[in-house]
């Protein structure tokens, strides 16, 4: 049986940025140049990831705009997705109870989430998790942060870090909302 990860991502943006991205043309993995540094030390099963395999990947991709993936996210059941915007903090959620447990479809999915960095007009530090909420909640994949324009992949624990508990309080408090919901 499949124990697909969840994923969570909060962003602070204006409404204006919000739908910039919204509209964008969309991004995939070539357009994200640290992936590398992540896949070399992650713990998978089948052949190890090269810049060349990446790269391959996202050129297979079709680009859609954010809205069109977020649509798609949020329409589909088995999945159990959410996507909100808040006006008065400025603030967009977005979760995944059932995202995947694949690091090809990790590389397929994330690039369109993480462009979010480039619309991204006010301060402070935010983040996108994907952990295993469902199955394993004290086990993450991968930690991005997002600031000043840029996604970094800011943990995983093939890297040593540990879990980020001030990031997995805010995303179990909103996943755990989509469980009663789905």
């Amino acid at each position: 049986m499949s124990e697909p990860d969840s994923l969570y991502l909060r962003v602070h943006l204006s409404k204006p940025a919000y739908e910039r991205y919204l509209a964008n043309e969309g991004f995939d993995a070539r357009d994200f140049p640290d992936w590398m540094s992540w896949l070399t030390r992650a713990k998978m099963y089948g052949p190890p990831f090269t810049p060349e395999r990446v790269a391959e990947i996202g050129q297979s991709v079709r680009r859609r705009s954010p809205a069109e993936e977020l649509k798609a996210w949020t329409t589909n059941a088995w999945a159990i997705a959410k996507s909100d915007y808040d006006e008065q903090t400025e603030t967009w959620r977005f979760g995944i109870l059932q995202f995947s447990e694949n690091y090809s479809e990790y590389l397929e999915m994330l690039p369109p989430l993480r462009a979010v960095d480039r619309f991204k007009d006010r301060p402070g530090v935010d983040f996108m998790l994907v952990y295993n909420f469902l199955w394993s909640p004290a086990n993450y994949t991968v930690l991005f942060e997002l600031s000043d324009g840029r996604s970094t992949i800011a943990g995983s624990p093939g890297q040593g870090v540990p879990f980020p508990e001030r990031y997995r309080e805010a995303a179990s408090s909103f996943l755990g909302s989509l469980v009663s919901t789905g």
